[in-house]
């Protein structure tokens, strides 16, 4: 740590609080380690690890996956699928609500973009609940807290990145993602509707009957049959991951122009240049990332991590209670694909070789947890997309997703205790 700790990690802190984006926070935190720390690693060890951790076949797909979000956007795919989930649970108490959250689900299989979700079904959803009487940062937390289901509910761009870094398959953790991004819909809903029962929230509808959900289901069919095709293509070995991306990206132009005959010229050329926008800056943020886990990696800050862990306590529940609170912590403050490139490597060990955790169910356990900090409050990132959407202020936002937060810190649990929520379906795919 005579190293590492005011030669890397407290100049990132300090860039961090400065303002200084997290990409230029971890790289010039580098190059101060390595010109001012003395250290023994050789400089050009810095442009060869951040170009290898970048040259991985499995990270093809993640900008084609970003590429399909974008697509889904400009070919205004995504209202099919409020309208489908407002003709399934619109009717129910708390109906808008319940189409946030259900159309999160749907969009969380095609996207799988936290922030994609909140940036898109936002300006759809919010002010629509407004309208219907749901109070602004109720309808500003209910779309917050439910994005994050985008990236649990394969196919997903963080597992993506999280397979890779970490070496764990791709294919099992999407087979592992199925049951707990279930379980986190089903618990957003459940909130949602004790709150508005509770508090009258919204209005009801009569159910539109099935010819109307039918009708609604026949438009939405070609979009939700991409997480299909994916999903079919990968679990059953058809597809690497890149080849799936590029499969989603040419059906969904496919659909955008011939089928919804929404999708132009201009909007493909909108989608490709906001995809190579979000590229370029996750790539960078990724390459730094990964030189920065690497020196902690060297100087083998995840043994000294463990054994300060296991000092405070060898009690395996209080552990795991710790890491859960870490990942809420940095959560707030720092991107959750980089802490995930970050923790990842310094947890890993703890994790599958002190806690007996299987890779599979720790990938899920770390990407899970670290997303949760996109809704901590008071500064996780969708809290910030989806407050201005609704015109509310970010602190009445914070406390009203609070109790969303509670619902998910459960699910977390459940993945981190219960291993058949993560494992019994990659099981099943003898995927483990």
């Amino acid at each position: 740590m005579e190293f590492v700790g005011p030669w890397l990690i407290l100049p990132f802190f300090v860039l961090l609080v400065l303002g200084v984006p997290v990409a230029f926070c971890l790289g010039f935190s580098v190059l101060i380690f390595f010109f001012f720390s003395g250290t023994t690693i050789p400089t050009v060890i810095v442009f060869t690890e951040m170009y290898d951790g970048v040259a991985i076949g499995a990270l093809l797909a993640f900008p084609l996956f970003i590429l399909t979000g974008e697509l889904l956007t400009r070919a205004e795919i995504t209202e099919k699928l409020v309208e489908l989930s407002n003709s399934l649970v619109g009717w129910m108490k708390g109906g808008l609500g319940h189409v946030n959250i259900v159309t999160s689900m749907f969009f969380a299989g095609i996207s799988g973009s936290a922030i994609a979700d909140t940036a898109s079904i936002g300006p759809i959803l919010i002010p629509a609940m407004v309208r219907e009487k749901f109070p602004k940062a109720f309808s500003a937390a209910v779309t917050a807290a439910s994005s994050i289901v985008g990236p649990v509910i394969p196919p997903s761009i963080p597992i993506i990145i999280v397979g890779a870094q970490l070496d764990i398959s791709i294919g099992g953790l999407f087979a592992a993602g199925i049951v707990p991004g279930i379980l986190l819909g089903l618990a957003l809903m459940a909130v949602n509707y004790v709150i508005c029962a509770r508090n009258g929230y919204g209005e009801i509808h009569p159910f539109a009957g099935v010819p109307a959900a039918a009708r609604a289901t026949g438009a939405a069919v070609p979009a939700l049959l991409i997480p299909v095709i994916l999903l079919g293509g990968i679990l059953s070995g058809v597809f690497t991951p890149g080849e799936a991306g590029a499969v989603a990206a040419a059906y969904t132009v496919l659909v955008g122009v011939f089928y919804y005959r929404t999708l132009n010229l201009t909007r493909l050329g909108m989608a490709l240049a906001s995809a190579a926008r979000v590229v370029g800056s996750v790539m960078i943020i990724l390459a730094c990332a990964v030189i920065f886990s690497r020196i902690l990696a060297f100087y083998q800050i995840p043994k000294e991590l463990l054994d300060f862990l296991v000092s405070i306590t060898e009690n395996r529940i209080v552990l795991i209670l710790l890491i859960v609170v870490l990942f809420l912590f940095v959560g707030m403050f720092m991107d959750a694909v980089v802490n995930m490139i970050i923790l990842g490597p310094l947890l890993m060990p703890l994790f599958v070789q002190g806690l007996g955790f299987h890779p599979i169910q720790f990938g899920m356990f770390l990407m899970v947890g670290l997303l949760l900090g996109l809704v901590t409050p008071p500064l996780g990132l969708c809290l910030f997309i989806a407050a201005p959407i609704a015109r509310e202020t970010l602190d009445r936002t914070a406390l009203a997703v609070l109790p969303f937060l509670l619902a998910e810190i459960v699910i977390l649990l459940l993945i981190a205790f219960v291993p058949d929520v993560t494992m019994h379906v990659p099981r099943l795919l003898e995927f483990s």
